[in-house]
């Protein structure tokens, strides 16, 4: 698919997931794709419904760096805690690995927050599961440790502070079994 299609189709997809312009900045152009697959099968496409039962492992996370000499963040946020109608917990953090290998391997990252699989409460229709990649402007960062709490998580003033250059992203939609 080239790359202004491409572009065209993440943008139309956080758009009307409403994922932008709050948090991804409007008409973002990518510098490489961000795939995420579940234990069972399931991958992570652009707004696609998968069961809080079927992503409730860590994922298979991919991507083609686009700098080889840089080290990646990848961060997973739920803006929707404890729903989309009032966010009052949100954004919470499910995930946040950095100094990510060019190489994509995530196990040799620094896992600053574990892999924490959706729990949308009952009731609370769809959440989004936003996997947002940035590329660090250093090597072997240092970004300190993170509050216990994963809730009213402000990832903004983190990727701010960090000086962190977003190149990709994905996300899913999900909401509790029991809905």
């Amino acid at each position: 698919m080239p790359l202004v299609t491409m572009d065209m189709n993440l943008n139309s997809s956080l758009k009307k997931a409403e994922i932008s312009p709050n948090i991804v900045p409007e008409n973002f152009s990518p510098s490489t794709l961000v795939s995420a697959t579940y234990a069972n099968g399931e991958d992570v496409a652009l707004g696609n419904f998968i069961k809080p039962s079927e992503s409730a492992d860590v994922p298979k996370v991919t991507f083609v760096a686009p700098d080889e000499t840089a080290e990646y963040t990848l961060l997973v946020v739920d803006p929707d805690a404890p729903s989309k109608e009032d966010p009052k917990w949100g954004p919470y953090r499910h995930w946040v690995i950095t100094n990510i290998p060019a190489s994509g391997d995530l196990s040799k990252g620094n896992a600053l927050a574990p892999y924490i699989g959706p729990g949308p409460p009952p009731k609370t229709r769809d959440h989004r599961y936003i996997f947002l990649l940035y590329k660090q402007p250093r090597t072997q960062a240092d970004f300190g440790t993170l509050a216990k709490e994963s809730n009213n998580w402000d990832f903004k003033a983190f990727v701010n502070q960090h000086d962190l250059e977003l190149i990709g992203v994905n996300f899913f939609i999900s909401r509790n079994d029991d809905n």
